[in-house]
């Protein structure tokens, strides 16, 4: 099933997907997974940014953005690379064409859907605002959103009548116009769309904020936030330090998650859109975020992002040094109607502010690491994550994070295939943090071992090692 090119199109997509998929409901009614405790997997799947776009043309310009073909001088601007992919067109800056996001996700399904105990889905899956002529509106992006919940929900639907927990959360570019939440209206829409993932309980919290708890099992919790009320980049808000504003209610709401998760001697997993860091979040919510997840680390056992596409982790400290020189990047480089904008040449002044930040981490201060998942948007390559955890019901490290494997595929390759429409990418595992990174756990102690590992002057060990986490940012395309 694929998208059409227009957006009374996707519109059309949605109403019958609608229809379909209550018709499956009807013969397969679905219900949340309540696996005990030892049935759970010790896994669970990471997606982000998946920027689904249903324009995108085959051999299209990559200066229209992947939806216009070349009126003159074809065979040489494919030659040398100024054409659109079949299956997408890496570091080109153009969005996921829908063949991609559908089959990566059937992908998954097939793979792991048997032994993945639930999916954190950290937003953005409508595509940018990349090209003039096609300006966003607000039914394409719900549209848009509504056909890949469908999609995912569909490929991890389990023969005993239910799905695994699927928690969802806000991105940037699922609102309209950008970066803004405007309008309740848009929030009690993705609630009635998510209305299989969200508690009852938390529904009325998810209707006025956007946020929202879920139990995947019995002591494991996952917070997914709205971090558009964090955002620097949203002028519908002003930070966190008015009481009466939605940042300091959606703290506040934290705070006492956090605090119950700890009286009930629950593992916490943070999840959100925008990775919080001073390129991102205004100041008195960053403030905020470093003191609260400083003040539980021992309930807090991830902080799990998307937004940059780039995989990588960032280090939050009290009192830090600035990173604001770091490049745009933080900030998806993209701006609604903007021309097309490559990440990849932002990439070496990224990575060299990146290093810079390891090497200044004080070791005997507390620290928050925060995680940032690359996307199956081919920013770089399309890429996704299974993480394993610990199930031991009866140790104190029940649901700490142990490590994880990332698989990517590389699109090139099969884009240079002679019928690439035969041929779908399969994906690959890309790295594992034991095997590669040498890591016994992903506790934060073991994060900050691998930045000062990394960063030994001198060192060939190092450097070598270095040079792999690098290669892996870019998800093993030229940078």
């Amino acid at each position: 099933m694929y998208f059409v090119k227009t957006v009374a199109g996707a519109l059309i997509l949605s109403s019958a997907l609608t229809s379909a998929y209550i018709q499956t409901e009807q013969q397969h009614p679905l219900q949340k997974s309540s696996r005990a405790v030892p049935d759970l997997h010790g896994k669970f799947l990471h997606i982000t940014d998946i920027h689904v776009d249903p324009y995108y043309e085959n051999e299209a310009t990559i200066k229209s953005g992947c939806h216009r073909q070349a009126k003159k001088h074809h065979k040489k601007k494919k030659r040398k690379g100024k054409l659109a992919g079949y299956w997408g067109s890496p570091t080109k800056g153009c969005d996921s064409p829908p063949r991609l996001a559908e089959h990566t996700i059937d992908w998954i399904g097939d793979s792991w859907k048997e032994e993945t105990d639930f999916i954190v889905w950290t937003g953005d899956n409508a595509r940018h605002g990349l090209d003039n002529d096609l300006p966003r509106t607000s039914k394409e992006i719900l549209a848009l959103n509504q056909a890949m919940t469908y999609r995912v929900q569909d490929a991890f639907y389990l023969n005993d009548n239910k799905t695994i927990p699927i928690i969802p959360c806000i991105g940037n570019n699922d609102v309209h116009p950008h970066n803004r939440l405007q309008t309740i209206n848009m929030l009690e829409t993705y609630g009635e769309m998510w209305r299989d993932f969200i508690p009852p309980d938390q529904m009325p919290i998810f209707r006025q904020g956007g946020y929202y708890a879920v139990d995947v099992a019995p002591g494991l919790r996952v917070l997914a936030l709205n971090t558009l009320y964090f955002f620097d980049s949203n002028d519908a808000v002003n930070g966190c330090r008015d009481k009466k504003g939605q940042g300091h209610e959606h703290f506040e709401w934290m705070e006492s998650q956090l605090n119950t998760a700890r009286r009930d001697r629950a593992r916490v997993y943070m999840i959100g859109h925008v990775p919080p860091t001073d390129r991102t979040f205004f100041g008195s919510c960053l403030t905020r975020y470093t003191d609260l997840a400083i003040e539980y680390q021992d309930v807090i056992a991830g902080h799990l992002y998307g937004h940059v596409n780039m995989d990588h982790f960032t280090v939050l400290q009290n009192n830090q040094d600035s990173t604001k020189d770091i490049d745009d990047v933080e900030d998806d480089g993209y701006e609604e109607n903007d021309a097309v904008v490559n990440i990849a040449k932002k990439g070496k002044k990224y990575v060299h502010k990146l290093r810079k930040q390891y090497k200044k981490i004080r070791e005997n201060d507390p620290a928050v690491v925060i995680h940032v998942a690359p996307s199956i948007i081919p920013e770089y390559n399309p890429s996704f994550r299974i993480s394993e955890y610990n199930t031991d019901p009866a140790s104190s490290k029940f649901g700490t994070w142990t490590k994880y494997t990332q698989y990517y595929a590389d699109l090139n390759h099969y884009n240079d295939k002679k019928r690439p429409e035969l041929e779908p990418p399969e994906f690959y595992i890309e790295y594992a943090t034991d095997v590669d990174y040498g890591m016994t756990d992903l506790t934060t102690d073991s994060w900050i071992d691998l930045a000062q590992r990394m960063t030994q002057k001198g060192s060939k060990e190092s450097k070598k090692l270095w040079k792999k986490f690098v290669d892996n940012m870019f998800v093993q395309t030229r940078h």
